[in-house]
């Protein structure tokens, strides 16, 4: 039975990020091809062989040993399965650093890959692993909030996250309204063509400067916000993450005035909302230990 094509994608990325060699080489078809880097590999064997050198040279870049973040899993109307992903990787010790946008195609028969195209497009090169990356080149052209989030003509789509570590989670206080000014969980909205998980990852990182890895939905819910005459100002629905911290470090970003890590026990002293609250324990309650 043909498994459904977008979780194949996905399991692709998964084994990939894992560097799991037997789990990539079993995605593909017998006499599969990948054009990858103006080079042609057929075959599983071969296509396993070729990563398998991958890794050898470059090492994973993202925290948490993530090579590829995948931005956007999509079917074209010819049955292709386009994947937009941002990859970062190092070598020579963590002295070079490349970071870089691309696209895959993948061709399937039944639960096989038959045919891989990649195009990369370079991003940011830097010589030491200490000077930043510029995120900017995680927002491929042409990917920007068309829905405007004050007065919409529909409800806004927003991703939030509640970044757990050691017992302790992230809070924020906002810069721009709505909620101008008070603490909250981390959270923004998605840009159009953009996955959930990438829209969480992206926006834990502009909002916080971490790295996170993506977990289990927390919870969806929805907030309508009226002004004085009962028009609806704001329509968003929420979706909340699990996350946890893979690198970076916490600092507060262009949107927000401050961040913390804020211990349970605390959160009372920021005067968050109950619906905020209830999301934190939620999440925390779901954890096997804290």
């Amino acid at each position: 039975m043909s498994r459904d094509p977008f979780d194949l994608v996905r399991d692709w990325f998964a084994a990939f990020n894992r560097g799991d060699l037997p789990a990539l080489r079993g995605l593909y078809a017998d006499g599969a091809v990948v054009d990858a880097d103006e080079e042609r590999w057929q075959g599983s064997d071969a296509i396993a062989a070729a990563w398998d050198a991958r890794f050898s040279a470059w090492a994973p870049g993202f925290g948490g040993g993530t090579r590829r973040r995948l931005r956007m899993v999509g079917r074209v109307d010819t049955g292709v399965m386009r994947a937009e992903w941002v990859e970062r990787e190092s070598r020579d010790g963590g002295r070079q650093v490349r970071e870089r946008t691309g696209v895959s195609d993948f061709e399937l028969a039944g639960s096989r890959i038959t045919h891989q195209r990649e195009a990369a497009r370079e991003g940011v090169r830097v010589t030491s692993a200490e000077g930043p990356l510029v995120h900017g080149s995680e927002r491929p052209a042409g990917a920007v909030a068309l829905t405007p989030r004050q007065y919409p003509p529909r409800p806004v789509v927003g991703v939030g996250a509640v970044i757990v570590e050691a017992g302790r989670v992230v809070l924020i206080r906002r810069r721009f309204e709505p909620l101008a000014g008070q603490w909250s969980l981390p959270g923004g909205t998605l840009e159009l063509g953009e996955s959930l998980e990438a829209g969480v990852a992206r926006e834990m990182h502009e909002e916080t400067g971490l790295e996170v890895e993506v977990g289990p939905v927390v919870e969806v819910f929805d907030r309508i916000l009226l002004d004085a005459e009962g028009r609806v100002r704001y329509h968003f629905v929420l979706i909340d993450y699990l996350c946890a911290p893979r690198g970076g470090a916490l600092q507060a970003g262009s949107d927000v005035d401050a961040a913390v890590w804020a211990a349970p026990s605390d959160l009372s002293e920021y005067r968050l909302t109950a619906k905020a609250i209830g999301v934190i324990q939620r999440a925390l309650n779901s954890l096997p230990e804290l």
